[in-house]
């Protein structure tokens, strides 16, 4: 029975959360989206994206899906990672994000072990689900593109996800500050903005290569960027090609 009434709660959820989303970045800002045909279709893809604000995965939630999937595929909504710290401390209110397909994540782990555990719940949810992922680990505090962190490298390399598709977010920045902090009342309006979704980043070279772990990891890591930084700087070389 709680399966049942979490499943239906789950369900409503996504409808409101979906219809907040357009209103947030569709109706009082003007969030343009390009690049919707790189789109995959199935499951076991990896988005990745740039941090600008505390509600971007609603808005690349909003933007990777169709009114087709949230009404009956919902399976494909990308679930998200978002920080243990910050959505799980209340009480109640982190019953409704794990319905909500998050699931708990801890910044700046030390502990090779720890770290191991949170790149396999990752790994988990890759083998027949979709998964949204800051590379940068944390929201920009200049609004430039930062590192990429080498558990996504690590998760890439375990997970070999079908699809890894980079996602670039332009001018999203005011609409909720790093400044604002939690406060959801600091919504501002007014805002135009570009959320680019990439081609699908092709990692074979380098999962294939004979090369240690590690210089693997710096590879990805690197590829990673330069994707992300292509689409903030277009006037930038590809120094991949």
């Amino acid at each position: 029975m709680k399966k049942i009434i979490n499943a239906i709660l789950s369900y409503a959820l996504f409808w409101v959360m979906y219809f907040l989303g357009v209103y947030i970045f569709k109706i009082r800002n003007r969030i343009k989206v390009e690049g919707r045909h790189n789109l995959p279709q199935g499951s076991r893809i990896l988005y990745l994206s740039n941090h600008q604000t505390l509600i971007d995965s609603l808005l690349i939630g909003i933007n990777v899906i169709s009114l087709k999937d949230l009404a009956f595929r919902q399976k494909r909504i990308p679930y998200n990672a978002p920080d243990k710290n910050n959505f799980f401390s209340h009480r109640i209110g982190k019953h409704f994000i794990r319905l909500l397909k998050n699931i708990p994540v801890q910044r700046d782990l030390r502990s090779p072990k720890a770290i191991e555990r949170q790149i396999r719940s990752f790994c988990k949810i890759l083998q027949d689900n979709n998964l949204v992922l800051f590379f940068e680990g944390t929201r920009t505090r200049n609004g430039q593109i930062g590192e990429c962190k080498q558990g996504i490298a690590l998760t890439i390399l375990q997970a070999k996800p079908d699809y890894v598709i980079p996602i670039t977010l332009i001018g999203v920045q005011p609409i909720m500050p790093i400044s604002s902090g939690f406060n959801y009342r600091k919504i501002y309006f007014g805002h135009r903005g570009k959320m680019i979704i990439g081609k699908p980043i092709d990692f074979n070279d380098i999962l294939r290569s004979s090369t240690e772990e590690s210089d693997k990891v710096k590879r990805i890591c690197r590829r990673v960027k330069i994707h992300a930084e292509l689409d903030y700087h277009p006037e930038k070389e590809n120094p991949l090609s």
